[in-house]
């Protein structure tokens, strides 16, 4: 059964439509130009009411009245307008509630065909769209705008008539010639009539203006209602749309042969020309000039390809090489791709404003509108990706990795580009719709498996790009991912023509333009990405060849002008800024993909915004329902796809925020409070903790999951943690204490038991200590709370030093203690404050033993210090002639053998005594 339902058309510049049997309202630009000049002439009247120089004072009056009666009559004629278009806004509003109401009854049916599907397009067509509110809107306000000054010479025309007596006096004062005294009397009684009838006549003014004001306020305030109602309507029939299949039949293919003849037609195309030739000479301005910007590019297209290279890196001294070459090279590359483009554009104009155009103009022309911005999107990334482009000359990109891909997709272009333009021509809204249901979803299917079969040749295993990318990182993501990168590149647009070609065309078409512009803004966010590694970089080679002109200056050592001419050609043959990611340090890094990051989400939100509402029969599935208490009462609500998705995006959000953060803050923030390593870290880690419990509290908020359902969990995990994981959690919560309360900071010089060393990392569970072996022990948290801790450097790193230093008996006591006291305050390292000291300590059994105290400002100064004080002292007593004994022992023999008697006897005898 065929609905037989008008096909609504948009009056021009109104926010309503007519039907094609009603009458046209008369040309709104010219009523409104009526109503201005109307209500500024009204103004420039009324301004001198009662005041301008007269002749006759009671023909002024009368005359006068005249104009305000004309006056009140055009006031009149200018709110009927308004008033018709209110009525034709509320009757449209009543027409669109009907019609939704009859939708809803039908999409109750189960059974949807391709009669309801077209019925919907030709609804969704006829609804007012932002625009033409906006156009409509302003006009509104500049006519209120307009009455509202009328309004105001009005109320002061009858203010000034509050004095009649006044008024009749300046009148008299200007009469020429005078009024006699037989006639005054008279005068003044008509002249006070005529006047009284003004102020009526002005009365019924005001209150026609105030008509007109209302009439105009109720008007915008209906219009934005519709408007409203109307952005409802759409997204309601958007939706339905998307999920009523016209599934393919033997009338599609019958309506294949029409449509084809429809797209090729000599006459239809020759028709368009004509109309382009017309619409070019009427206003051959803009025309021209866009034509002849095509025509010089193309002419200059090998300087602009001279002008790429000469932009390179390799072109330009080291010095000289700035962020502003990949600027411009970046501008030069969009001129090398704007031609085309340009030429598209400049033909979709005329044909859009062609006023008799029929429907293969119109939709001829809204396909290259749309077209254009595709093919410049694309010849600008194989610009991009050409050897002799910025990819590969500014940001370094293996060329060979880029020109299998920039090839492929010169040839994409070729074929894709033709077949979006036949799917455009026959999905907009002025091809038939038998075309959209035909060629259009054949040629949308071709595009999208055009598509994947680019992506398929350069993912497949024996590729060029991926035979380079195993070569250049074998580990990396994109060659250990290659599945997941071939499954999403190549099943989506796979899965799109299936959804056109299945009879999902509106579906297909959605999804498959919001792909497209997701694929070109992450190139974008690459680029974003490579400029801004670039300038980091190249920030980074300056200030290094600063350092090193600070360093050849005046002020150098002799022999330094040998080295300073050594660095100068060094420095003129170093490699050409080039963009390396690996040498720009791990917090660049990661702040760099965090703004990136940042912005890509947002730009991907951006073009997926209204997909939550489109998507919303998958959207708003029910997986499982939960109550909850509020207010003393239980409520029950729904788990649906959307927030299930959106708990995830929250979660992967939080996980990107809580990698990236701590490299944020330490750039932006932290670096500039000057506070030392420690603290930030702690900041950092606290901050990361933070963020990651707000993140699970609030996607579990989504999934509905609160205290109550957890609390049992919360015990359970008590008993566990009494038991199992006391001593994870002891030092999870030890780690805790340690970065609040500092006892130990990273660089700090520790022991703990018999390890010693400085604390390389703080984790939540356990420390890194490097020792003096250069070993990495890794000590658990708990350690630093429950035993013994020594910090060499918590509060100062000040130390002292304890030498002992023996001396033979005899010696002079006063001349050793001051010889090691000028040896230890000889050295520049030993502190005068605490003042080093040097005591007589003990009696050994060999020397005399005394004992120095020194201080040093470092605990990594304290064995070399020492070792120069031995060295000074030893070589100091010396030179003085005191002795530094070795250890001595008496041996006294009591008894021995016979034998052995007799030969130490003689031994001793001969030897003299020894001890």
């Amino acid at each position: 059964m065929t609905v037989a339902l008008p096909r609504w058309r948009v009056a021009p510049g109104c926010g309503h439509r007519i039907a094609p049997g009603d009458r046209r309202p008369a040309d709104d630009a010219a009523w409104t130009g009526v109503v201005r000049l109307l209500l500024a002439w009204l103004c420039a009247l009324l301004s001198g009411a009662g005041l301008a120089q007269t002749v006759d004072p009671l023909r002024a009056v009368a005359d006068r009245n005249g104009e305000i009666s004309a006056s009140i009559a055009a006031t009149v004629q200018a709110v009927n307008e308004p008033a018709k278009a209110l009525a034709e806004l509320r009757r449209e509003r009543i027409d669109l509630e009907q019609r939704m109401r009859w939708v809803e009854r039908r999409a109750s049916v189960q059974a949807l065909g391709q009669e309801f599907a077209q019925t919907l397009r030709e609804y969704l067509r006829s609804l007012p769209t932002a625009e033409q509110a906006v156009a409509s809107r302003q006009r509104r306000i500049e006519l209120l705008a307009t009455a509202s000054d009328s309004q105001l010479a009005v109320e002061r025309a009858l203010h000034r008539l509050e004095d009649p007596d006044a008024v009749i006096t300046t009148l008299l004062a200007k009469a020429h010639p005078p009024v006699s005294e037989e006639e005054r009397p008279q005068l003044l009684r008509a002249l006070a009539a005529a006047l009284r009838q003004q102020s009526e006549l002005l009365q019924r003014l005001a209150a026609e203006q105030e008509r007109l004001r209302k009439t105009l306020n109720e008007a915008g305030e209906m219009a934005d209602a519709l408007l409203l109602e109307a952005d409802a309507a759409r997204q309601e029939l958007t939706e339905l749309l998307f999920w009523t299949p016209a599934p393919p039949s033997a009338r599609t293919l019958a309506e294949l042969g029409p449509a084809l003849r429809w797209t090729f037609s000599p006459s239809h195309w020759q028709e368009s020309v004509e109309l382009l030739r017309a619409e070019i000479v009427r206003q051959p301005l803009w025309p021209a000039a866009a034509v002849l910007t095509a025509g010089l590019l193309l002419a200059l297209r090998g300087r602009l390809r001279r002008l790429l290279q000469a932009l390179s890196p390799a072109a330009l001294p080291a010095d000289r090489y700035k962020v502003r070459h990949a600027l411009a090279a970046l501008a030069v590359t969009c001129l090398l791709a704007l031609p085309l483009p340009l030429l598209m554009w400049t033909a979709a104009g005329p044909l859009l404003r062609a006023a008799d155009s029929q429907a293969f103009t119109a939709a001829l022309g809204d396909a290259l509108l749309v077209v254009g911005r595709l093919l410049l999107a694309l010849l600008i990334s194989a610009w991009l990706l050409d050897p002799r482009g910025v990819a590969v000359r500014h940001f370094g990109w293996d060329a060979s990795l880029v020109a299998a891909t920039a090839h492929g997709l010169r040839r994409l272009t070729t074929v894709f580009v033709p077949l979006m333009l036949i799917a455009a021509m026959n999905g907009m809204a002025h091809a038939p719709f038998a075309n959209e249901e035909s060629l259009g979803r054949v040629a949308l299917g071709l595009s999208a498996l055009t598509v994947a079969l680019f992506f398929l040749r350069l993912l497949l295993s024996g590729s060029a790009l991926m035979r380079r990318f195993r070569e250049y990182a074998p580990r990396s993501w994109a060659v250990r991912l290659r599945p997941v990168w071939m499954l999403f590149l190549v099943g989506v647009p796979c899965a799109v023509a299936a959804l056109a070609l299945a009879g999902y065309i509106v579906a297909a078409g959605y999804v498959f333009s919001r792909l497209v512009h997701s694929l070109f803004l992450v190139l974008a966010a690459v680029v974003l990405y490579g400029l801004m590694a670039l300038w980091v970089q190249i920030q980074r080679q300056r200030l290094a060849c600063e350092r090193i002109g600070v360093g050849a200056g005046e002020g150098r050592p002799p022999g330094a002008a040998g080295l300073a001419a050594a660095v100068a050609p060094a420095a003129a043959g170093v490699p050409r800024p080039r963009l390396d990611i690996a040498a720009l340090g791990e917090e660049t890094r990661s702040l760099l993909d965090f703004v990136v990051t940042l912005l890509l989400v947002g730009g991907l939100w951006w073009v997926w915004r209204d997909a939550v509402a489109t998507l919303g029969v998958i959207t708003d599935y029910k997986l499982w329902s939960y109550t909850e208490k509020a207010g003393g009462k239980e409520v029950t609500h729904a788990l649906t796809v959307g927030r299930l998705l959106l708990a995830i995006v929250v979660l992967v959000i939080t996980g990107i925020v809580v990698r990236r953060v701590g490299a944020l803050l330490d750039i932006i923030l932290l670096q500039r409070l000057d506070m030392q390593a420690d603290a930030t870290y702690a900041i950092t880690v606290m901050t990361r903790y933070a963020i990651a419990a707000i993140g699970i509290v609030a996607a579990s908020r989504l999934l509905g999951v609160g205290w109550e359902d957890v609390q049992w969990l919360v015990a359970a995990l008590g008993v566990g943690l009494g038991f199992g994981l006391q001593e994870i959690v002891a030092n999870f919560v030890s780690g805790l204490i340690v970065l609040a309360e500092r006892p130990i900071r990273i660089g700090d010089v520790v022991t703990v038991g018999d390890v010693s060393g400085k604390v390389a990392r703080i984790r939540a569970r356990a420390t890194a200590v490097i020792d003096f072996d250069n070993k990495e022990v890794i000590i658990p948290n708990k350690a630093f709370i429950t035993s013994h801790v020594v910090n060499w450097t918590l509060s100062n790193q000040i130390i002292r030093l304890l030498i002992k230093v023996g001396v033979g008996y005899g010696s002079d006591i006063a001349l050793v203690q001051r010889v090691i006291l000028e040896v230890v305050q000889g050295n520049a390292d030993v502190l005068p404050e605490p003042a080093p000291s040097v005591f007589l300590v003990a009696f050994g059994d060999s020397s005399l033993d005394f004992e120095i105290r020194a201080f040093v400002d470092a605990l990594d100064k304290r064995l070399r210090v020492q070792h120069e004080i031995n060295q000074g002292i030893s070589r100091a007593l010396q030179e003085r002639g005191i002795d530094i004994p070795f250890p001595q022992r008496d041996l006294h023999i009591r008894s021995l053998p016979e034998g052995l008697a007799a030969v130490v006897g003689s031994g001793a005898g001969g030897a003299g005594t020894g001890r």
